[in-house]
């Protein structure tokens, strides 16, 4: 095998390897909303415990206390301010506990690659996993990575990437993280992309790929066993975007050397070299 061809392989694999990284905590302390259920208990008189669902103007009744205004508060908070309020009135003492049983308002949503896309019920401790059984399992199609979209506390979005091998596979807990109300779990389909290669390939025809791989120019080369020993030093690649052809010529020669950056290919690029003008 020519030097070149060796070195295509190298570079493939190089690009390959990550560092890995390290998952954030997400807080599923969030604020309750409208229709949301809640447990409610007080030690000191069971007659006050029961679940309650949050009405429409945010509040919610007791059978010894009137409207409570609840929304905009989490668990804790609703445990405190209920707490204030017996103690103010009724009890001398009271320990509140305040359980969600469902985030009707936040509902939690799974899209992409499962057998039934949509919203599922979201509660204070709804898992990874538990999500996308409710969302009917993995479709066929999956990737090797699904994604957690969220608004993080301090208002930005956050991205918790997550290894599907790991979590369904491996069974790894760490990965198996709670979601909190409106999580997005997207399940991106791994695609198949086919790319055609043309001239002085050692082995020209098609090149098989996954999306999920993001194939390059130089991994195409790979695939086909490098360049033949007449090859120029230029690859046409010929693509349709937006119903029109367009044409892309790449010295991969400067690739090799550093000096510019691989291509990344899409389903159905044409490649071609032409042999070297002697």
């Amino acid at each position: 095998m020519k030097r070149s061809a060796i070195l295509f392989l190298i570079l493939t694999a190089l690009a390959g390897i990550a560092p890995a990284q390290e998952l954030p905590i997400l807080s599923t302390d969030a604020p309750i909303g409208p229709q949301d259920v809640l447990d409610i208990s007080v030690l000191e008189d069971k007659s006050i415990a029961g679940r309650v669902t949050v009405k429409e103007d945010g509040t919610i009744i007791l059978n010894v206390l009137e409207k409570v205004q609840v929304a905009g508060l989490s668990a804790s908070q609703i445990e405190g301010r209920l707490k204030a309020l017996l103690e103010e009135s009724y009890l001398a003492k009271a320990t509140v506990s305040v359980q969600v049983v469902e985030f009707a308002s936040k509902p939690i949503s799974v899209v992409g690659a499962v057998v039934r896309p949509g919203r599922i019920s979201a509660t204070g401790n709804t898992t990874l996993i538990q999500a996308i059984t409710q969302a009917g399992g993995l479709a066929a199609t999956h990737g090797k990575d699904l994604y957690i979209l969220r608004t993080a506390s301090n208002g930005l979005s956050e991205r918790v990437s997550i290894s599907i091998d790991d979590l369904m596979i491996n069974g790894n807990p760490d990965v198996n993280i709670p979601l909190a109300p409106n999580d997005l779990v997207n399940v991106p389909a791994d695609t198949p992309i086919t790319i055609y290669l043309l001239g002085e390939f050692a082995r020209p025809g098609k090149a098989l790929f996954r999306s999920s791989q993001t194939p390059t120019l130089l991994q195409a080369m790979a695939d086909a066993g490098g360049q033949t020993d007449r090859a120029g030093k230029t690859v046409i690649i010929t693509r349709m975007v937006d119903g029109k052809t367009q044409r892309i010529e790449v010295n991969y020669r400067q690739i090799l050397s550093g000096r510019k950056q691989d291509v990344v290919l899409r389903d159905n690029d044409t490649l071609y070299l032409g042999s070297a003008l002697f």
